[in-house]
């Protein structure tokens, strides 16, 4: 049973790898055929720089996914591209880069601005993950803050009072 789900894991990555490699041929085809060739008056070093330097990100992280996504020897397992967490990041990364680069192609440079959103929303993830973690352990002490807070446990007033009581007896 599970042979047949890694081969279906292995299945779906290739697809998903192969449309990731063309569409990502055909984004930077079309960025490089409309910006330099059709809007060429507008090319300046800073444009090709920064052609070169936010698309490497999404280069690294295609790369990466190719590595990760297809297994190289039959007893190797491969990762599920789809999964959430970090890949889902990965793939906004992909995402976001293809969005900037239709919209610089067509409006002009100011717009890789735009490419700033991946790492503010990474910001805002480890923000909100720390404060949930946080929130679970229940602040920097865990449970010894919440005792020392919120005076004796449940357990030891039951035991106090027994005491009081003249209830509580050892027995050996």
């Amino acid at each position: 049973m599970a042979q047949k789900a890694q081969k279906a894991t292995a299945r779906k990555n290739e697809a998903a790898l192969n449309n990731l490699h063309l569409i990502a041929i055909g984004m930077n085809l079309f960025f490089i055929v409309f910006r330099f060739f059709i809007k060429s008056a507008s090319v300046t070093k800073t444009s090709i720089y920064s052609y070169i330097i936010l698309n490497a990100p999404a280069l690294g992280i295609q790369f990466y996914l190719e590595s990760i996504g297809r297994p190289r020897e039959s007893r190797k397992s491969n990762d599920d591209l789809n999964s959430g967490g970090m890949m889902e990041m990965l793939w906004d990364v992909i995402y976001v880069t293809w969005i900037c680069m239709v919209l610089v192609a067509f409006f002009g440079e100011w717009l890789w601005f735009l490419w700033a959103v991946i790492p503010i929303y990474g910001a805002y993830a480890a923000y909100s993950t720390a404060m949930g973690m946080r929130e679970t352990l229940g602040g920097m002490g865990g449970a010894a803050n919440d005792m020392a807070a919120g005076g004796p446990s449940k357990r030891q007033a039951k035991m106090e009072k027994r005491t009081q009581d003249g209830k509580n007896v050892k027995y050996r």
